[in-house]
């Protein structure tokens, strides 16, 4: 199911935005290589991602440091991630597809 977020022209200016839809906290990003959408939710002690630092295509939690790349959702950085010591199963928060038609960016729940 497709859901409108925001107007692409919206999230190029803002680079980031945290947005809820159906009470799932979406951080999307906009890198070069197109439009991205990631759970809100830090890994490791699930703090928000959005209020991170986004460079390259990788938000750093504000918190504790932890690089996710918004394009996979995976950690990029195993030696923060065992410093903070992760499982397995933490090494990634779940993407979502984006849709872009016209100006408008779309969400795939």
């Amino acid at each position: 199911m497709e859901v409108f977020i925001t107007k692409l022209s919206t999230i190029k200016a803002k680079k980031k935005m945290q947005v809820t839809i159906e009470n799932r906290r979406l951080l999307l990003a906009y890198t070069e290589n197109g439009v991205f959408a990631i759970r809100d939710k830090c890994p490791h002690m699930g703090s928000t991602l959005a209020n991170g630092n986004l460079k390259d295509g990788v938000i750093t939690c504000k918190d504790h440091g932890l690089p996710i790349s918004v394009e996979t959702g995976e950690v990029t950085n195993m030696t923060k991630a065992k410093f903070l010591r992760l499982d397995e199963y933490s090494l990634s928060v779940r993407t979502y597809k984006i849709v872009i038609r016209d100006d408008s960016v779309y969400v795939d729940l």
